[in-house]
């Protein structure tokens, strides 16, 4: 019975011993064995069972079904509670892309609107400058400017359009979303279409560097304009790049505080600078690393910036080969 039982359910057996809950279930499994043992000891070892054994040996046969009734329970727990996790998931990235497909529909109807009124916007300059008011045409311009373009809304998820990895590009237009919200000021830039990784490269992977480094840059920033009350000290600016199904490149700059920081310390376990953190993100990140040759990650600090650059060529890593 043990035999075909771990024939048939060996795949199901092997997930549970080396899942996340492998540390339960190694303990179930001790706890069933001492059960097993025994019950097997007091029935070779007495020839005759007393009612106190039988009542013992009944309770650690309940205590065992019961201790597999709790693990079963928490399991469909655990199910529904990453099932409901993804949906939010979901619903969130439904929304911003949702967020994403109205600012494209009224960028577009904005621009078509002003293609409609610029032939009567420059007949009407026209007469102004030809009467030498230049002053009065720029008082025009940036009237016009001001009522009719919101160049901040407008900018909001400037070149995002060229990402066509729906992973990279659902992180980025999430964290672009973040930093709107919050006022942060920033720039992207990304000039050419990207529209396949580096085949060896996890998508995962890049989206956990992309998804730590904006949350890093979204926290400073928030902590400097704490300090100095002033929007305007703080600055993200992100670019992607790639030149080829090889090659990718990520950069982000934002602004620090005035302190010195260590590039070499701030990749060791456990450093941050947040209060009540534990300081794993740019740890993660080098560890994630250590797992592709071909990728080169660079921290610099400078006048005033802090600055995380990451380029990945197989190219280049197959010509060294």
């Amino acid at each position: 019975l043990i035999v075909f039982v771990m024939n048939k359910y060996s795949l199901q057996i092997r997930q549970h011993l080396i899942g996340n809950n492998k540390r339960i279930t190694l303990w179930l499994n001790c706890y069933l064995y001492l059960v097993t043992i025994i019950i097997s000891i007091v029935y070779t070892e007495s020839t005759h069972i007393p009612p106190v054994s039988i009542f013992f040996i009944s309770f650690l046969i309940l205590q065992a079904l019961f201790a597999i009734g709790i693990y079963n329970l928490m399991l469909i727990e655990q199910k529904q509670i990453i099932q409901k996790r993804k949906q939010e998931e979901f619903i969130k990235n439904q929304h911003q892309l949702e967020e994403y497909t109205t600012y494209l529909e009224k960028s577009e109807d904005d621009l078509r609107a002003f293609r409609h009124d610029y032939k009567n916007i420059l007949n009407s300059l026209k007469v102004s400058a030809q009467e030498g008011n230049v002053q009065e045409v720029i008082q025009k311009l940036d009237k016009y400017t001001e009522t009719n373009l919101n160049s901040k809304a407008l900018l909001k998820y400037k070149d995002v359009n060229h990402i066509y990895v729906k992973s990279v590009k659902s992180i980025i237009i999430s964290k672009l979303t973040e930093l709107y919200n919050l006022d942060i000021p920033y720039n992207f830039e990304c000039r050419n279409n990207i529209r396949n990784l580096p085949d060896h490269v996890d998508e995962l992977d890049l989206v956990r560097i992309i998804g730590i480094t904006f949350d890093n840059a979204i926290e400073e920033s928030k902590a400097l304009i704490a300090e100095k009350h002033d929007i305007r000290s703080a600055e993200v600016q992100i670019m992607v790049y790639s030149d080829g199904p090889g090659e990718f490149e990520y950069e982000i700059r934002n602004k620090i505080e005035n302190r010195k920081i260590s590039t070499q310390e701030i990749q060791q376990r456990g450093f941050t600078t947040k209060k009540d953190h534990k300081g794993l993100g740019l740890t993660n990140i080098k560890e994630i690393d250590s797992k592709y040759p071909d990728m080169s990650i660079s921290y610099t600090v400078r006048d005033g910036w802090f600055d995380f650059y990451m380029t990945i060529d197989t190219e280049d890593g197959e010509e060294d080969e």
